[in-house]
């Protein structure tokens, strides 16, 4: 997966509890926040959410800063805004690879993914993508994550 950047606008109006926030490169895409130091974490699953989407429909993705895209939000539309640099991980394309596994692990794989409603290769780069965002303790091992 290839990381791209783009931009997100919070905003806390006066009558507002909430931070919201919006993507000037994604219409209809926002997400909401109570506190500003949550509007990050917010923001990156909102993107990912609407990223996958796009990628799933076949759709292509706008472009991103790294790619020279300097998104500019309309000022007349929030109280007071905040910029915010999000990160979101855009899939590159899938590689054939060849894998050795004991048998019934592979049949509890399989399994698993079709009640998940998903396929073998989906399940197993979800169980990596899981793995990789834990962290990996001094002695080698993972812990769960925070």
């Amino acid at each position: 997966m290839t990381t791209r950047h783009y931009i997100a606008v919070a905003d806390l109006a006066p009558s507002e509890r909430m931070w919201s926030i919006m993507f000037p490169d994604f219409p209809g895409v926002t997400s909401a926040a109570a506190e500003f130091a949550d509007v990050p974490q917010q923001a990156r699953d909102a993107l990912a959410t609407a990223v996958e989407d796009i990628v799933a429909e076949g759709e292509g993705l706008p472009l991103s800063i790294e790619e020279g895209r300097c998104t500019e939000a309309d000022p007349a539309e929030f109280h007071d805004p905040r910029y915010v640099v999000v990160p979101v991980e855009v899939p590159e394309g899938s590689a054939r690879i060849n894998v050795s596994i004991d048998r019934s692990l592979l049949k509890r794989i399989d399994e698993a993914a079709m009640r998940r409603g998903m396929t073998r290769s989906g399940f197993l780069a979800e169980g990596a993508r899981k793995l990789l965002r834990t962290p990996v303790d001094q002695g080698g091992s993972r812990s769960p994550p925070p």
